[in-house]
């Protein structure tokens, strides 16, 4: 019995030593884990961060200057370059809210196909020049008038915005009421026609049938555009069915 006794407590006291060595470690390892984590940040680069503040408060070339201060070298160079290349769709958007448009038209020309902004800049770019031909269709002699109105309505199907479209027929119809010619009437007519065709939103095509019947008695006498009246009324109608 005392020698069953004497080695239960050399293992009692071995087991003990164990599990005191163990706990020391895990300590250790537990502050020495605490300490990397707690040190642990993400690389800053001072010209980069200067550069995203000033692109913040629209200070763009004092941006541009910031990020071209990074080296080649750097894992901050290839988001430099991106935000550079950000510029001017911000110049661009920040022209057009203020409704300067030529600016807007210049700094969103300047935004390479591969940005992705490219899509978004094209269609402010669009609605830019939009604005700028619309001035000018108000302020046209009859002259001038047919050639503003083709391009709005080019713009306007390219845009796809009902309002957009919805306007430009009642620019067709200013043309159509103020023509003074046969060749231009049928160029509005044909127009109107491929407007249409284009653009399936019910709301476009009822208005187009409406002008169109309300001013049927006018259309049928001309020879020369009846045929063409008739299918865009007939096309119409089935598309409205």
């Amino acid at each position: 019995m005392p020698l069953e006794k004497s080695i239960l407590t050399q293992i009692m006291k071995r087991n003990n030593n164990l599990q005191n060595f163990f706990l020391a470690i895990l300590i250790a390892a537990g502050t020495a884990g605490c300490s990397w984590f707690g040190e642990t940040t993400e690389p800053t680069n001072e010209a980069y961060e200067s550069g995203k503040k000033a692109l913040s408060e629209g200070k763009y070339e004092v941006a541009k200057a910031h990020f071209r201060e990074i080296d080649t070298s750097s894992p901050f160079y290839p988001q430099a370059v991106w935000m550079i290349q950000k510029v001017p769709f911000k110049k661009g958007m920040a022209a057009f809210e203020q409704k300067k448009y030529q600016l807007a038209l210049v700094d969103l020309s300047k935004v390479p196909l591969h940005s992705p902004d490219y899509t978004e800049a094209q269609r402010y770019f669009n609605l830019a020049n939009y604005k700028l031909l619309l001035e000018q269709f108000q302020q046209s002699t009859d002259k001038d008038r047919f050639i503003l109105i083709q391009e709005l309505v080019n713009i306007s199907n390219e845009i796809g915005e009902s309002k957009m479209l919805l306007d430009s027929l009642d620019m067709i119809k200013t043309g159509l009421d103020t023509s003074s010619s046969k060749k231009q009437t049928r160029d509005l007519i044909n127009l109107l026609g491929s407007m249409v065709a284009l653009n399936k939103a019910p709301e476009v095509q009822q208005k187009a049938l409406n002008y169109l019947l309300t001013d049927f008695e006018q259309f049928y006498e001309q020879t020369e555009i009846r045929p063409h009246v008739l299918q865009i009324i007939g096309t119409l109608k089935m598309e409205l069915m």
